[in-house]
């Protein structure tokens, strides 16, 4: 496992789609809005997709078990924080194939169904996201396996400050 690499499609293509402002034109543009249309295939969630919730918390960047889901995608929203994402390619799991994303409030992935993956590792505090997958996803479809230990790099050093929630608007 390398060091976490930039989130770009290009890096991220093998793991899921990239969920980010499309490059193309849109598909519509007025005054008050511009719009891109069917950004991300969900077909996967079968009519049974929900939201979740998640606020990661932080912990030793140590990872020690990796899950995935063989019949859906997830998608993992950034909306506070910044934090570490390990995912591996579907199949087999290969540890050493893994690979680590750092993300930050604002970006979001969409994993294929059968991507290795763990709950992210917060550098902030805590980091927030919004979680889209099947209803059934986390009684019936999730397999979670034990690893060797890894110990986790960030891109850059990683603020151990007490977080303040700064100035009310």
């Amino acid at each position: 496992m390398n060091r976490p690499l930039l989130l770009t499609q290009e890096h991220f293509a093998p793991f899921g789609t990239l969920l980010t402002q499309p490059l193309s034109a849109p598909s519509l543009e007025r005054g008050d809005i511009t719009f891109w249309n069917a950004t991300a295939d969900l077909s996967g969630l079968s009519g049974s997709g929900v939201t979740g919730h998640l606020i990661a918390h932080r912990r030793e960047l140590m990872l020690t078990q990796i899950e995935r889901h063989l019949h859906t995608p997830e998608a993992f929203i950034a909306t506070a924080g910044r934090s570490l994402m390990v995912v591996g390619k579907p199949g087999d799991l290969d540890p050493e194939a893994l690979c680590v994303f750092e993300m930050a409030a604002g970006q979001a992935v969409l994993l294929h169904p059968g991507s290795w993956h763990w709950a992210p590792f917060p550098l902030t505090e805590t980091a927030t996201f919004l979680l889209i997958l099947r209803a059934e996803t986390s009684e019936h479809d999730i397999e979670i396996q034990d690893m060797p230990a890894h110990r986790l790099e960030p891109r850059a050093p990683v603020d151990h400050s007490p977080t303040s929630p700064g100035p009310s608007p």
